[in-house]
């Protein structure tokens, strides 16, 4: 059954607004808790509550039984999907540790262009992609945006390509294979929040012998309102924005989900500027621009080559 235009549009609007905060919160957070711990417990009360739901779903007893009938498919494949997820998950929080919220979420929208190009890679009906014009002028005017927003940051001209950019850069590559392994391995044979629950279940398992060996985890006394920001962050960046992606990737596909999030950085901007007073020059938000505007021009592209292959 297909979902109603209200059915897709609630959703797309909750996950932007969703995964807008979380950069907020990392920002605000990043002095009390660690990392590991930050991450872990993230996915603890993610899982958790998507195994709530996915419990009253008619839909668990056969993926259950699907994913038993082909346990080491699932299992093996699944397992890289977590691992790529706790990559994204690391270098995505520890980012915004190290740089502003505006500017980093700006850097990760790289991911379109990431996404793009490993699909290129692994399906071959998307390599005609790399063939288009438009699609070979959206990258290079994303990379000359992504250039103007790391040289003109707002303390002024820098060439320095800090560990905080190459965070970003790494986290928004990591995501995109996240998507790649589920479109390629899974694809509709599982129901989305069957698929996301497993991995986001797979991630907390994977992180707990860390958790365990590395510490201490908690930095001085926080308040309950930082504790309520962390679990919150988790439910609704985690569960909710993640979930809801992996809903709309079978229903709208990479390439429109992508576009979505082009969004985000302008409302992360807004908070962070309310919040943090983060300030963005004119030539880094022409610089924003471009790179957004080669993002959607070659997600464009990619949609013309879905709308011609149909024909």
């Amino acid at each position: 059954m297909t979902p109603t235009r209200t059915g897709i549009l609630i959703p797309l609007a909750a996950m932007v607004l969703f995964w807008a905060l979380t950069p907020i919160s990392i920002a605000w957070i990043k002095d009390d808790f660690s990392l590991i711990f930050q991450v872990w417990l993230r996915y603890c009360c993610s899982a958790a509550a998507l195994w709530l739901l996915l419990l009253r779903k008619r839909t668990f007893g056969s993926d259950l039984h699907r994913c038993l009938q082909e346990k080491s498919y699932y299992v093996s494949r699944l397992s890289v999907t977590a691992l790529c997820t706790i990559m994204f998950q690391l270098l995505y929080t520890w980012c915004f540790m190290l740089i502003p919220p505006g500017f980093g979420v700006l850097l990760y929208q790289s991911q379109v262009i990431f996404s793009v190009v490993l699909g290129i890679i692994f399906f071959s009906s998307e390599r005609q992609l790399i063939r288009r014009r438009g699609t070979l002028y959206g990258i290079a005017t994303a990379l000359v945006g992504a250039v103007l927003v790391i040289v003109f940051q707002s303390h002024g001209f820098s060439v320095v390509i800090n560990m905080g950019i190459l965070l970003a850069l790494g986290g928004a590559l990591s995501w995109s294979l996240v998507g790649i392994t589920v479109k390629l391995w899974v694809g509709e044979r599982l129901t989305p929040l069957f698929t996301v629950t497993v991995v986001f279940t797979l991630v907390t398992m994977f992180l707990v012998p860390v958790v365990l060996m590395t510490g201490p985890h908690v930095k001085g006394t926080p308040s309950a309102l930082k504790w309520i920001v962390l679990v919150g962050s988790g439910l609704l960046g985690i569960a909710g924005g993640q979930a809801l992606f992996y809903y709309l990737l079978p229903v709208l596909g990479v390439i429109t989900a992508s576009s979505a999030q082009l969004l985000v950085p302008f409302l992360t901007a807004i908070f962070s500027y309310l919040l943090f007073g983060e300030g963005i020059t004119v030539l880094q938000s022409f610089g924003g621009i471009m790179l957004l505007g080669g993002c959607q021009l070659v997600l464009m592209q990619k949609r013309r080559l879905i709308k011609d292959a149909a024909r």
